[in-house]
């Protein structure tokens, strides 16, 4: 699966924001990391922070720097860094490695950054919200979006082999229906991780059984993925 898709799962809730992130580069959604964390802070009553403020601080600096020195993102010294960032800005400095970047205009402007720095963010703004971090970032939903859409060329594949001209999109539909009891533009982007798997299931399923001779024709599909527990 090529297209770098943002997913926007309820997997990804944070104190009731959904934290946006690409499929292919990882990449989290800083703007909402800040609005979970404006709403946690009255909740429980923390101290007022921004990320902007934060990206200032030598400690919060420094901890960026091992990360990308750990991912082998960059080649320089902390002292050179740290100057990098003094003079160029950290933001700027980021962007040119790759691993910031901002995307949107106006009300729809998000700033999204690398996960193993956003985690580095968020372990600044506080120890609860960097513990929910850490359980959903370790989590399968990307791996089980890919899988989803991985299966879904090899179940084409197999319908094109019983069905002349077949439209695609009928048996998408279908199976939207099956797994979400509706079917939306860009509903699997909203799935969870257990909704995925059960999607990439139903496309196996329907793939083997043309295979093997089980299904043979249009009618069949729809029965199966319709039946399919």
């Amino acid at each position: 699966m090529k297209t770098n898709v943002v997913m926007k799962s309820k997997d990804r809730d944070l104190f009731g924001v959904v934290i946006r992130q690409e499929t292919n580069s990882g990449f989290l959604s800083l703007t909402e990391l800040q609005k979970s964390y404006e709403i946690a802070r009255w909740q429980y009553g923390w101290s007022e922070q921004n990320i902007p403020s934060l990206m200032q601080s030598d400690k919060t600096v420094e901890r960026i720097y091992y990360v990308l020195k750990e991912k082998d993102l960059i080649k320089v010294e902390i002292s050179t860094f740290m100057d990098m960032c003094k003079n160029e800005g950290i933001t700027k400095v980021l962007k040119g490695l790759q691993v910031w970047k901002t995307t949107g205009k106006g009300n729809n402007k998000m700033v999204m950054c690398e996960p193993h720095i956003w985690v580095a963010i968020a372990i600044e703004l506080n120890p609860l919200l960097f513990a929910k971090v850490v359980c959903f970032l370790t989590d399968s939903l990307i791996f089980d979006r890919i899988e989803a859409g991985d299966e879904f060329k090899p179940m084409n594949t197999a319908i094109k082999s019983i069905i002349p001209n077949p439209i695609y999109s009928k048996f998408s539909i279908a199976i939207n229906e099956r797994v979400f009891g509706q079917h939306l533009t860009g509903m699997r982007n909203l799935a969870t991780a257990s909704e995925l798997r059960l999607v990439s299931k139903i496309e196996q399923f329907v793939s083997q059984g043309i295979n093997i001779g089980m299904i043979k024709n249009e009618e069949q599909i729809f029965y199966s993925i319709k039946k399919f527990m």
